[in-house]
C-alpha cells in the first residue's frame, strides 16, 4: 500500500507536471512508460470504472424513483380529481335536501299554526269545562265538611261514653277482686279455726291424761274428781268452740251463696255490656245510635250500683269481731298450759324421770307456743293491696299452713296429739290442703326417728312404770321455719 500510494502521488505529479508543461522533455519526444506508471493507470481506471458502476446504479436507483414519483404524483392527480367530483356532487346533493327541507319547514310551520290555533280552542274549552268541575267540587266539599263536624262531634260522644264504660268496668274489677278477696279470708279464717279448735282440744286431752297419770299414786279420788270437772269445763267448751264453727260454716255458706249470685248478675252484666259494644259498632255510620248507646250505659251503671248496695264488703264488719274472739280463745289456751306446767311442776317427784318430764313439758310448750304465735299471724296480719296480693296471700297461706301440720306431726310424734291418718276418716268435712316439698324435707328426719310411746292409752293408769327412752323433738327445726315465716 504504501508503494502504490507514493506511486500514486508521483504519478499524479508527473500528469501534472506534463499538464503544465515543466516537465523534462516536455517539448522533446514522450518518453517510454515505465511499469510502475503503468501499474497507477490501471489502477486509476479500475478505480474511475467502479466509480462509474456506483454513478450507474445511483443513476438508475433516481431513475426508479423518479418512475415512482411519478406515478404516485399521477395517482394523487386522480386522486384530487375524483375528490373534487365527489365534493361536487356531495354539494348537489346538499342543496337538493336544503331545497327539500325549506319546503318541509314551510309545510310543517303551516301545520303548526292549525294546530296551534285548535289547541287553543281546546283549551278555551278545557278551562271552561274546569271551572265548573272546581265549583262542583267546592259545593261537594262544603257538603262534606258538614258531614265530617257531626262525625266529629259523634266521635266526641262516642269517646266518653266508652271512657265512662272503661271506668264502669274497672269498679266492676275492682268489687270482683275485693269479693274474692273476702271469700278467700273467710275460708282460710274457717279452716284454721277449725284447726285451732281440733288443736286446743288435743292438747287439752293430752294434758288431762298426763296429769292424770302423773298424780294417780297419792291422789287418785282427786285426781278422779279434778280430772272429771276439767273434763266438764272442756265438754263444755268444745260445745262452743262447736257451736262457733257451725256459725263460720253457716256464714261460710251465705258468703258462697252471694258468691253465686254475684256470679250470675256479673255474667248478666257482661252480656249486657257485649251487646251494647254490638250494637254501638253496628251503629257507628248512623248518628241515632249514640243516645241509644247512652241509654244502655246509663242502664248498666244503674245496675252496677245496685249490685254495688246489694252487696257490701262484709270484711270490714266481720273480721274485726273475729280477731278479738280469736285473740280471746289464743290466751285462753296459753292460760290454761300455764296452769298445767304449774300443777305438774308441784306434783312431780324429783330425779331423773322428773327431769325427763320438764324436759317433755317444755318441748310441748315451746310446740304450743309456736302455734299460738302461728295463729296469731294467720289472724292478725292483713293481706297486702299491692298487684300481687292474691299471690303474697296464697304464698303466706301455704307458709302457714306448711308451719301447722308440722307442728301437729311433732305432736304426733311425741305422743300428744292425733296422727295424719285419724284426721284422714273425717277429711270429707274439712278442706284439704296441698303442701309442697319443703314439708316433706323438714319432715323427713321426724319421720325417720324411732317412735316414741304416748303419754296416755285407754285402760293405762299410770301404775306399772314405762320403759325410758330418749326423745328427739323437732323443735330444733321448727324455730327456723317459724322465724322465716314471720
Amino acid at each position: 500500500m504504501p508503494p502504490k500510494k507514493k506511486g500514486k502521488k508521483s504519478g499524479e505529479q508527473a500528469s501534472k507536471k506534463e499538464k503544465d508543461g515543466h516537465g523534462p522533455g516536455a517539448g522533446s519526444l514522450e518518453e517510454p512508460l515505465s511499469e510502475l506508471s503503468k501499474e497507477f493507470y490501471r489502477v486509476q481506471i479500475r478505480d474511475l470504472e467502479d466509480r462509474l458502476e456506483r454513478y450507474q446504479r445511483k443513476c438508475d436507483e433516481l431513475e426508479v424513483r423518479e418512475k415512482d414519483f411519478g406515478s404516485r404524483y399521477e395517482r394523487l392527480a386522480k386522486d384530487k380529481r375524483e375528490i373534487v367530483s365527489f365534493l361536487k356532487r356531495t354539494l348537489d346533493q346538499r342543496a337538493d335536501e336544503l331545497a327539500d327541507l325549506a319546503d318541509r319547514l314551510l309545510g310543517l310551520q303551516q301545520a303548526k299554526e292549525a294546530e296551534k290555533d285548535s289547541f287553543e280552542a281546546q283549551l278555551a274549552q278545557l278551562r271552561h269545562e274546569f271551572q265548573e268541575s272546581k265549583d262542583q267540587l267546592t259545593s261537594e266539599n262544603m257538603v262534606l265538611a258538614g258531614k265530617l263536624a257531626s262525625l266529629e262531634e259523634f266521635r266526641v260522644q262516642k269517646e266518653e261514653l266508652m271512657a265512662h264504660l272503661a271506668s264502669l268496668e274497672e269498679q266492676l274489677t275492682k268489687q270482683k277482686q275485693e269479693h274474692q278477696a273476702v271469700i278467700y279470708n273467710l275460708e282460710r279464717k274457717a279452716v284454721l279455726d277449725n284447726d285451732r279448735l281440733k288443736k286446743e282440744m288435743l292438747v287439752r286431752v293430752a294434758a288431762v291424761a298426763a296429769e292424770f297419770r302423773r298424780v294417780s299414786d297419792r291422789q287418785m279420788a282427786e285426781t278422779t274428781k279434778r280430772m272429771i270437772r276439767e273434763n266438764a269445763s272442756v265438754t263444755a267448751q268444745l260445745g262452743k268452740l262447736s257451736d262457733k264453727s257451725l256459725e263460720l260454716l253457716e256464714e261460710n255458706q251465705a258468703l258462697r251463696e252471694q258468691q253465686g249470685q254475684s256470679r250470675q248478675e256479673l255474667g248478666v252484666l257482661e252480656l249486657g255490656q257485649k251487646e251494647l259494644a254490638r250494637k254501638s259498632l253496628s251503629n257507628q255510620k248512623v248518628p241515632p245510635s249514640a243516645q241509644l248507646l247512652g241509654v244502655y250505659c246509663r242502664s248498666f251503671y244503674r245496675t252496677t250500683c245496685l249490685l254495688r248496695k246489694s252487696f257490701p264488703c262484709p270484711s270490714a264488719l266481720k273480721h274485726p269481731q273475729q280477731v278479738p274472739k280469736s285473740h280471746h280463745w289464743q290466751q285462753q289456751s296459753c292460760m290454761i298450759v300455764q296452769d298445767r306446767g304449774s300443777k305438774v311442776t308441784w306434783v312431780s317427784p324429783a330425779g331423773s324421770k322428773g327431769l325427763n318430764e320438764k324436759e317433755i313439758r317444755a318441748q310441748l310448750q315451746g310446740i304450743l307456743q309456736e302455734a299460738a304465735h302461728a295463729l296469731q299471724e294467720a289472724l292478725t296480719e292483713a293481706p297486702s293491696k299491692e298487684a300481687d296480693a292474691e299471690l303474697a296471700a296464697l304464698v303466706r297461706r301455704s307458709q302457714m299452713m306448711q308451719k301447722l301440720l308440722t307442728l301437729m306431726d311433732s305432736a304426733a310424734l311425741l305422743g300428744i296429739g292425733p296422727t295424719l291418718q285419724e284426721f284422714r276418716k273425717d277429711a270429707a268435712c274439712f278442706r284439704e290442703y296441698k303442701t309442697g316439698p319443703e314439708r316433706a324435707g323438714i319432715l323427713s328426719p321426724l319421720l325417720k326417728a324411732p317412735k316414741l310411746l304416748p303419754h296416755y292409752r285407754i285402760g293405762d293408769l299410770g301404775l306399772v312404770p314405762r320403759p325410758k327412752q330418749t326423745l328427739n323433738t323437732a323443735l330444733s327445726k321448727v324455730g327456723p321455719l317459724s322465724s322465716s315465716t314471720r
